[in-house]
């Protein structure tokens, strides 16, 4: 048997050779370890001679707990959907910026258009994206520009109404060129998040439907392929599990009771 103590990701790597060389892995609690080290010298200093000592300690004495390290399907799943994580706090982040950049260069887009990732807004924010070089394209600019990309539903009264943003804008005009090149950068960014999350989440539906169970999982209402990807993803093989309590408890629903007298 191995103890440890899992610290960030740095456990990974000989967790996985101990367990190819069936080896039995178990960790311990950081918070354990950190109370624990007072107890054989009175002095909470960590070190690495001290802590692995403490280690052992608790793992003597039984207080450690057997990780699950998921295996196939379910490790990719775990991968995939962290991974999707990633790409949805990385495009949260560009929309805030992209708002915060319309608040200052051009704060009456929004009046024109009701979200900036629509088709016809992007070309806007592409090829024309501040006032003046809207006043420079012109409605008959603006709407030959719309119809290369084909689009429908939007058009010249659409375009007069852009014109009559930026004619009456109150945004910034200093700094105007290297701001058209930070919001270009923006764009650029959201565009390759974009196909990374739609390649993920591609590769997420086709694992997911390859778990047994999925089918009565979905039949729960409201609960959908991604939410089911998520919830598989972090639980693992739910066949390990032998009551609803025992998932109760990994979700850290554990509910206990404090009784005295």
């Amino acid at each position: 048997m191995v103890g440890m103590e899992p610290t960030g990701h740095y456990w990974f790597n000989l967790a996985q050779q101990l367990k190819d060389h069936s080896m039995k892995i178990v960790l311990v609690n950081p918070f354990h370890v950190k109370r624990s080290k007072e107890l054989d010298d009175n002095n909470p200093t960590k070190n690495d001679r001290k802590d692995p000592k403490t280690i052992a300690m608790l793992v003597k004495d039984g207080r450690y707990m057997e990780p699950y390290i998921p295996e196939g399907i379910y490790s990719e799943l775990r991968t995939a959907m962290e991974t999707r994580c990633q790409i949805v706090k990385q495009l949260n982040g560009i929309r805030n910026r992209v708002k915060r950049w319309l608040s200052i260069y051009f704060p009456e887009f929004n009046r024109v258009f009701g979200d900036w990732e629509g088709k016809a807004a992007l070309i806007v924010l592409q090829d024309f994206p501040t006032p003046v070089r809207i006043l420079e394209k012109g409605v008959e600019g603006i709407v030959e520009r719309w119809k290369q990309d084909k689009l429908r539903g939007i058009g010249r009264k659409r375009a007069m109404c852009l014109i009559e943003a930026a004619r009456q804008s109150v945004g910034v005009r200093e700094g105007i060129m290297a701001a058209e090149n930070d919001l270009l950068n923006m764009l650029e960014n959201y565009k390759l998040q974009i196909q990374q999350y739609e390649r993920t989440m591609n590769m997420v539906e086709q694992l997911v439907k390859q778990v047994p169970g999925l089918d009565e999982i979905v039949k729960i209402k409201g609960v959908g392929l991604v939410t089911a990807a998520g919830f598989i993803a972090e639980v693992g093989d739910i066949s390990r599990f032998e009551h609803p309590k025992q998932i109760q408890k990994l979700a850290g629903l554990n509910i206990k009771k404090a009784r005295e007298g």
